[in-house]
């Protein structure tokens, strides 16, 4: 299969010659998100240690019903020294359920639902509030995608610390959890290198915090930026 490149970053051909991309897999420009600023370049040393950790909790997620795939949706997430490029599964077997596409999380909600009927509570303006993790019937959402060193765009300027801006919109699917497990790892051995910020309250965070801390002895201390 023929591949292509752009500033989105590398893709294939596909047979009605369009190019699908798998830097990042593109979703509604509003919905729950998480956010983090970053140095240009991730020392190799800590970025070891970041996923050596991340592939400790990965079989502890997927107990959690909380399961990987690649960055759009399909295939196996990469977890190497040079990125981290996951997503929840395009096909996880859950049942279609259109009031679930862009739903926002209650402020105590928190784990993974069995079914999506049970997560609902309500509505925004948007959609659905719902009390638990769940999908529409695809557990992808916004590709994550943490590179060792980063591309940096015309548009994207550094803070006053040269730390740049990303951002990962989950829709508060099930590998939301597995968003906030890794940020809360690299918190860890970035420090002050990187900027976590959130839609989501210190209780969204809650479970990935206690996870971290009983499997690799730290996560109590996270905190979001404000």
């Amino acid at each position: 299969m023929a591949r292509a490149e752009s500033e989105r970053g590398k893709g294939s051909f596909t047979k009605g010659g369009k190019v699908k991309f798998y830097f990042r897999k593109e979703v509604s420009p509003i919905g729950f998100t998480h956010y983090y600023r970053r140095p240009k370049e991730i020392p190799r040393d800590d970025m070891l240690k970041i996923i050596r950790d991340f592939k400790k909790m990965v079989p502890l997620l997927s107990e959690l019903k909380v399961y990987l795939a690649g960055g759009n949706g399909e295939g196996e997430a990469e977890i190497n020294i040079e990125r981290i490029w996951f997503n929840g599964p395009e096909k996880c077997g859950h049942l279609k359920n259109e009031a679930i596409s862009i739903p926002w999380p209650t402020d105590t909600a928190g784990g993974i639902a069995g079914f999506t009927e049970d997560a609902q509570k309500g509505n925004w303006f948007a959609g659905a509030l719902i009390d638990k993790r769940c999908c529409d019937g695809d557990c992808s959402y916004e590709t994550f995608h943490f590179p060792r060193v980063f591309k940096i765009r015309e548009w994207d300027k550094p803070d006053e610390k040269g730390l740049y801006f990303d951002f990962c919109k989950t829709a508060f699917r099930p590998y939301d959890l597995a968003v906030n497990v890794f940020l809360i790892i690299a918190k860890h051995y970035l420090k002050d290198n990187i900027k976590v910020s959130s839609d989501g309250k210190m209780t969204h965070w809650q479970e990935g915090m206690m996870l971290c801390q009983v499997h690799l002895g730290y996560g109590l201390e996270f905190k979001l930026k404000d």
